[in-house]
């Protein structure tokens, strides 16, 4: 049995697609500490698996898409599956922190192959028009399992220990391949030209010089880089300074995702009255109000969860309305080098979240007497670039250039 493009199964075989990458990050989160016990590691150190994470996720996003372009989809996708299932599994049994460092870079990097791939999937079965409304459900859809993730997470540390989170993102990734093996066939209509290297980076640089491309591609980078410098240091205010299990910080964190899925439910009903463009451009705005009164907060004295997850829930809200117009944007202009776009649209994110994470891990060395005032201070020039870069897009979007 295939799964046919434009399908229910297509559908939910994208959401599982581009899932499983946020999810390995989400379920983490909550062990985090228990990991550093476990392990005899700082909080810094501990971080790192994090930042390295990230870090080989923003580095996968070179590579898939264009093999994609020239290969096709399926197994190109096959291979980064088969080689996130083993790296995840290798996760389990680190002995130590560092060994742990290293075989992140290792998982973000197969971890990778979900996320682009499934953006050119999308952009194989449905037409540019089509790609912001068909992007936000998508969003939407994937919003679940991460959102679900650091509760399970929090579950599975108590329950057993910080390894069993590996052994279930291990498992999901190998009923994934499973079902790549046997349903999906290949939808890339364009891999019989033989993309060269030459033509490749031909259009990577025709994308790269396209105004619209690069505003939806920054926009998207350094939303992501507010993100997940929040994933990053929440979990040490909550659980370290204000003391909450692992398990309450999972069920607490519940409520920043449901900002989220407020922003991309309230995109999905603009999407066709207003404008993608108009859309980004008002989104940032939520970024630094977020922002802004989490340091009022905090420079108040209020050191409380609802103080750290309240401004949080509004800082997910827009990015809930950023996330599908953006990667549409970016991806739809290029449906022949579908991959190539995906790719670096993926770099951008990944490669401005590793960034978010590290300046958000080194403020936090530095320390403060207010203890969410590294969170504002790193993250509040990545808000300002944000709505800086959306001013880059234009009104109504240019048709492809890429003729070939």
């Amino acid at each position: 049995m295939t799964l046919p493009p434009r399908s229910a199964g297509y559908v939910a075989l994208l959401v599982a697609l581009g899932s499983f990458g946020p999810l390995t990050m989400s379920i983490y989160t909550p062990v985090m500490p228990s990991v550093g016990a476990d392990l005899g590691a700082n909080p810094d150190s501990v971080k790192l698996t994090l930042t390295t994470y990230m870090l080989g996720f923003a580095v996968g996003q070179l590579f898939y898409g264009p093999l994609s372009d020239r290969y096709g989809r399926r197994p190109v996708l096959l291979g980064g599956l088969l080689f996130f299932t083993l790296t995840t599994l290798a996760c389990s049994f680190a002995p130590s922190i560092a060994g742990l460092i290293g075989l992140r870079v290792l998982q973000g990097l197969g971890a990778a192959s979900g996320s682009v791939i499934g953006r050119a999937l999308t952009r194989d079965a449905y037409k540019f028009h089509e790609m912001p409304l068909v992007m936000s459900w998508i969003s939407l859809g994937q919003n679940i399992a991460p959102s679900l993730a650091p509760t399970l997470g929090g579950y599975l540390g108590e329950w057993a220990t910080w390894r069993a989170t590996f052994w279930f993102v291990g498992g999901f990734a190998a009923l994934l391949t499973t079902i790549v093996l046997l349903a999906l066939r290949e939808t890339n209509k364009f891999r019989s030209e033989s993309l060269h290297l030459g033509k490749l980076l031909r259009g990577s640089g025709e994308m790269l010089s396209d105004r619209h491309f690069l505003g939806n591609v920054l926009t998207l980078g350094f939303a992501f880089a507010i993100n997940f410098g929040m994933v990053a240091g929440v979990p040490f205010i909550l659980q370290g300074s204000l003391g909450f299990s692992p398990r309450e910080f999972g069920l607490i964190v519940l409520l920043s995702v449901a900002g989220f899925t407020a922003g991309t439910f309230v995109n999905n009903r603009l999407v066709g009255r207003v404008s993608p463009v108009t859309i980004l451009r008002a989104s940032g705005w939520f970024h630094i109000a977020a922002l802004a009164v989490m340091g009022v907060l905090s420079l108040a004295g209020a050191v409380t969860w609802w103080a750290i997850i309240g401004p949080h829930m509004v800082l997910s809200f827009g990015t809930g309305m950023i996330v599908a117009n953006a990667n549409a944007g970016a991806v739809g202009q290029f449906p022949k080098l579908a991959g190539t776009a995906s790719s670096l649209a993926g770099l951008a994110q990944m490669g401005m979240g590793s960034l978010g994470t590290v300046t958000v891990a080194v403020l936090t060395l530095v320390g403060s007497r207010y203890v969410a005032m590294p969170l504002v201070i790193g993250l509040m020039p990545f808000a300002v670039l944000t709505l800086l870069s959306a001013r880059l897009l234009r009104p109504r979007p240019q048709p492809p250039k890429l003729s070939s």
